[in-house]
């Protein structure tokens, strides 16, 4: 019994050393997405620059959107705003942005200041909406079909290289199949 004891604490250790050994071969931008494949949950928000608006999940029908989660109070989410201006400008997306868990105020002042590349941002101050999407932090960025369902999950900063290598080759496919599909409902 006294043998036990002296060998469960190195015992712990060594588990826990293999978790951790496990844990950091994984890409922490390739986070597992609960909501994959699933419609954008049920939800009605205030436009953070216009209280009188709101969004719900039919804003994102009809095209295909990225959905970026920022805060004001984020380094990285400001630092890839210059790349989201330019992708406001591609008329094959839709940009819209998440304001999670911030104040309305200091948002409202990084959009003024860095200047503002969503077409909307939802204004989630307590993060009901980030909570149902599976958010783990800031910045992630959505993927969104012209059907309101979302196909991809990217944690980290956006910029060329993670455009390229992640989202483009995932929006060909979507602009493809939907363009499948109108052709043969025509």
């Amino acid at each position: 019994m006294n043998r036990l004891k002296l060998f469960l604490p190195l015992l712990l250790v060594l588990l826990l050393g293999i978790g951790l050994f496990f844990g950091l071969q994984q890409d922490p931008h390739q986070l597992g997405l609960t909501q994959q494949d699933k419609p954008m949950p049920a939800f009605i928000a205030e436009n953070l620059s216009a209280e009188q608006q709101s969004f719900s999940q039919q804003d994102f029908k009809g095209h295909i959107t990225l959905l970026n989660v920022w805060a004001s109070w984020c380094p990285a989410c400001k630092s890839e705003f210059p790349f989201l201006q330019q992708l406001n400008h591609r008329p094959d997306i839709k940009l819209y942005g998440l304001n999670y868990r911030d104040n309305r105020r200091a948002a409202q002042g990084v959009l003024n200041t860095l200047g503002n590349p969503f077409l909307g941002s939802i204004y989630d101050p307590e993060g009901k909406l980030a909570l149902e999407l599976g958010v783990y932090g800031t910045p992630e960025t959505y993927l969104i079909d012209s059907h309101g369902i979302i196909r991809y999950r990217y944690a980290g900063e956006l910029n060329q290289e993670v455009w390229q290598k992640e989202f483009q080759p995932k929006i060909a496919v979507l602009q493809k199949l939907s363009s499948s599909t109108q052709e043969s409902s025509q």
